[in-house]
């Protein structure tokens, strides 16, 4: 009876045994799977996961994303004709819902510039327009002075006459 149970638990840890090989064979697996691509593509670890964090910070802005399921990382392009080709960045980012507040916000902010901006326009043709009046009446007070000048350089030629 102690032989049975005994060799029912090196069943037990066997299995158990053989499972955690499969699975830390399979790690090793996809690390080295890892290193070969970030090697490929001339990026570190660091750099990968520092862009996976920004990309994902940026989706963030606009998307309410389930962070817990996000896979970000580097593949292998498969060619048309079955070779492998340039390394490809993969992300699946699992979407929640979208940030209808930042899309009306900027919506928002995409109209201000515009009248802000007509504003400044105007602003720039009225005093454009109050130049061009300016210049008007300085060149017609010139013609006036220049008429009367005209009228008394006569009357003196005529008095002399």
């Amino acid at each position: 009876m102690f032989e049975g149970i005994t060799s029912f638990f090196k069943k037990i840890f066997k299995s158990e045994e053989q499972n955690t090989g499969d699975k830390s064979k399979n790690a090793a697996k996809e690390r080295l799977h890892l290193v070969l691509m970030q090697d490929r593509a001339n990026v570190s670890a660091d750099f990968l996961e520092l862009m996976k964090q920004e990309i994902i910070d940026v989706i963030k802005k606009y998307i309410v994303v389930d962070e817990s399921a996000i896979d970000v990382r580097l593949t292998n392009q498969t060619n048309d004709d079955g070779t492998n080709g340039a390394p490809s960045l993969y992300a699946n980012i699992p979407i929640v819902n979208i940030r209808n507040d930042v899309k009306a916000e900027k919506m928002k902010e995409e109209k201000e510039p515009k009248v802000e901006e007509t504003k400044k326009i105007k602003e720039e043709e009225d005093k454009e327009q109050q130049e061009e009046t300016k210049k008007v009446k300085e060149e017609k007070q010139e013609d006036k002075k220049e008429d009367k000048q005209e009228i008394e350089d006569t009357q003196t030629k005529e008095e002399k006459e």
